[in-house]
């Protein structure tokens, strides 16, 4: 029974032991690899290249970094991002609109035919009065939606372009 109790002290102490010992593979980080990694640009490069210095890897240099672009454009890179194909371009935020003609539907949901030819239709069930001689705006909105609003009014309701 002492001797189970000793070895079990002596194989206690070891352990103990090693975890105090400093890891010898650990490298201690500089203040200029830190530097180095909060200068990147890119969120995700800069996470990355902090991780290597936790992980004790040694990071690529910033510049080096910051220059890799991807170089080939695949099926697998574009998912996901056909909205955004047109983002380069300068779309108007808010465009002023004449309606040429205005009904309900039978949901009480209003289908507007403007000047210019375009149909657009509400889609939320807010109930807004369109009298004939305000001036209207269609404003963009978050994830691809558009509000018809009217001037000095602060209500709006959310609508979509018809396809003709």
């Amino acid at each position: 029974m002492m001797k189970n109790l000793g070895l079990g002290t002596v194989i206690g102490c070891l352990s103990f032991a090693v975890l105090w010992v400093p890891n010898a593979s650990a490298q201690e980080v500089s203040k200029q690899q830190l530097q180095n990694c909060a200068s990147i640009g890119n969120p995700l490069q800069r996470l990355v290249c902090f991780d290597k210095l936790a992980a004790g890897e040694a990071p690529a240099v910033a510049d080096g970094m910051n220059s890799q672009q991807p170089s080939t454009s695949s099926a697998e890179q574009e998912f996901g991002r056909e909205h955004l194909a047109d983002q380069s371009e300068q779309r108007p935020d808010k465009i002023y609109v004449e309606i040429a003609d205005s009904q309900r539907n039978f949901y009480g949901k209003w289908e507007l035919v403007l000047t210019n030819g375009q149909k657009w239709e509400q889609t939320d069930s807010r109930t807004v009065p369109l009298p004939d001689d305000g001036n209207y705006y269609i404003e963009r909105g978050v994830l691809n939606s558009f509000f018809l609003g009217r001037e000095g009014d602060v209500r709006r309701i959310r609508v979509r372009r018809i396809e003709d």
